[in-house]
Order: structure tokens, then sequence, then C-alpha cells
């Protein structure tokens, strides 16, 4: 049943899966992004701590993978001097509450903690002796999940240790505005958006991936420029990934040695499909957290909200036409005086 011979198509296809890191192990074409968050964090290797960083923007513009890369060469420029900093990614929509993040973040460290039978207070305590001769620098994403449980504040807490820099990530800048006030009035984050690769980018980064997961001269060069076209009209780099795989896989059952244009065509349609499904259930989940919150939500407020919620229905027709979705940035749900407050944070 399952065939182990040599692939004439592939030469490693785990280059294509959705979350595989880059090949070289730098994201490409962030140099510009990269060089920015690094410049907010240089205080660290002055003076242990550094302005707290809320890093935003579509699925699929390499916001895990340029903030992996980031602490990467932190913790290595630190051994190169000689300084106690640590660093720790996390991701809260995986572990989803405060507790599980904060072990993971204690066992990320290096801490020796059971899976289970400390409670929050023993993982605080263990976590408060490390800083006592260290620094640390927490990343942790897909933050929106934490955002919703206010019995254990975590966020709040973290920021109010000594010597502790957060990077938090998100998908929408909206996530930034749902802190607790006493959490905004202390974690001043700078906001760094992540914008979708343009065609030229994302056609690079295509490249790259395609040198090293097939065979040479499997994907011929106007196919290529195809994937990078319905690619980059998505936003979403990793969607890319999964066409490439599955016209791969098409050509490989097949038994060509080549990708067809066919191969793509079928392919794209089926990785669009998912997307497209995928899109909707996002915003449902929105459309919903709006209709629960607009009860408590000003008539003013309310309004925009709706209009948001227009807005996000005409996204949904809009990738069913295939054409280009909005990149507004309008954040009508904010809460005025909290969107205010991290304004002057980016100042």
């Amino acid at each position: 049943m399952f065939e182990d011979k040599p692939s004439r198509i592939f030469r490693d296809a785990r280059w294509l899966q959705p979350l595989s890191l880059p090949p070289s192990g730098k994201p490409l074409c962030r140099d510009n992004d990269l060089r920015y968050m690094a410049s907010f964090l240089s205080e660290l290797f002055r003076t242990g701590q550094a302005r707290n960083l809320f890093i935003f923007g579509k699925p699929g513009t390499g916001k895990t993978v340029c903030v992996q890369y980031l602490i990467g060469e932190v913790e290595k420029h630190a051994r190169e001097k000689g300084l106690p900093i640590l660093t720790v990614y996390v991701n809260a929509g995986r572990t989803r509450t405060p507790y599980y993040t904060m072990l993971e973040i204690v066992k990320g460290l290096g801490l020796n903690a059971p899976n289970v039978g400390w409670q929050m207070f023993r993982l605080k305590q263990a976590f408060e002796r490390l800083l006592m001769d260290k620094s640390v620098v927490i990343a942790i994403d897909e933050v929106d999940a934490l955002l919703a449980k206010e019995r254990e504040p975590l966020i709040y807490y973290l920021n109010r240790q000594p010597k502790t820099t957060l990077i938090l990530i998100s998908n929408k800048i909206e996530d930034a505005t749902q802190f607790p006030e006493r959490a905004l009035s202390t974690l001043q984050p700078k906001i760094i958006s992540l914008n979708p690769y343009t065609k030229e980018e994302t056609k690079e980064i295509m490249r790259d991936r395609v040198r090293h997961a097939f065979q040479p001269n499997v994907l011929p060069e106007n196919l290529l420029d195809k994937v990078a076209k319905v690619t980059s009209e998505f936003g979403d780099i990793r969607l890319g990934f999964s066409i490439l795989l599955s016209a791969g896989y098409s050509a490989e059952r097949a038994g060509r040695t080549e990708i067809t244009d066919e191969d793509i065509k079928s392919a794209t349609k089926s990785e669009e499909t998912t997307e497209i499904l995928r899109t909707i259930g996002e915003m449902r989940k929105r459309l919903e957290k709006r209709r629960k919150t607009g009860r408590e939500m000003p008539p003013k407020e309310w309004g925009l909200a709706v209009a948001q919620e227009n807005a996000d229905k005409t996204k949904i027709l809009r990738y069913f036409l295939r054409l280009q979705p909005s990149r507004s940035r309008n954040v009508p749900n904010a809460n005025p005086r909290k969107f205010a407050k991290m304004e002057c944070a980016t100042s």
C-alpha cells in the first residue's frame, strides 16, 4: 500500500508545509521590518529591559517567523556579549489559558516544572526567582486568546515584572485596545504592522521554497508566476505553499516529472476554497463577538460596529469573486479612550 521509493517531483516536501521556517533561517523580504523591530530591543543590552512590542498583520504575513528569528538573534547576541538574557516563545492559541501559557513560559526558560500539580502562584514564584539575576524577553503569539481571561490577567502580571520585555503578536490591531485599563497604562507597546507581501516579494519567497522542496526543473517559471499572483491577491503566503504542495502531489500521482498548468489550476481551486471557508469562519466569530459586546456599547459606537460588520460581509463576497480584499485599517469597534492611549504609545 505504501511505496517507499525516491520521488521524481520532491526533494523535501517539508519546506512547503504551512508552518515551516525559512530554509535559510532568516525571513525573506522582511529586512526593514526586522531592523525596525530590533531598534526597539537594543536597550536590552544596556539596561536589561526594552520597550514592549505589539506586532499585528493578516495571517501569512510572516509575523511568527520574524519574531522567532528576532528573539533567536537576541539570544545569540546576549551569548556573545556574556549578558544574562533569556528568550521564550509561546503560542497562546495553543495553550489557551493563562495558566498553561505561564507554564509554557516557565518551562521554556529552562525551569523544571511539572505539567500538572503546580498552582499559578508557584509558577509565578519560580519565574520571579529567575528574574533576580536575569532579563527575559517573552514573545506571546495569538495573544488575543488571553484577552478574555480576566480572572487571571497574565499580560498585566508579566508587564509588572522587572527586567521583562514583552512581544505580543496578533492578527488584528483591534486586539491592542482590548487590554484592561490597568494593563494599558503600563504596557505602552510600540505598535508595528506587517503588511502582506507584494507579488514580487511573494515570488521571491516561492522561488526559494521551490528550490529546496522540488527536484530541478519540476516547476516552470510561468507557473511560478501564476502561483505568486494568486497568493499575493489573497495576502497569505501559506496559501502559495499549499498550492505548490498540492500541485506537486498531483503530478507525482500521475507519474510525471514536471508540474503542469492543470496541476496548478486544480490545486489553486482546492486551496482557494479551503481559504474562503476558513475566512468565513473567522468572520462569523468576529461578527458574533461584535453582536455580544454591542449590548454594552454606546449607540454611536454600536452604529460604527454595524458598519464594520457590513464591511466584513463585503470582504467575504470579494473572496468569492477573487478580488483583492480591502486593506483598510479602520478600527471602529475599538474603545476610543483606549485607542488614544495606544496612539500615544506609538509616538
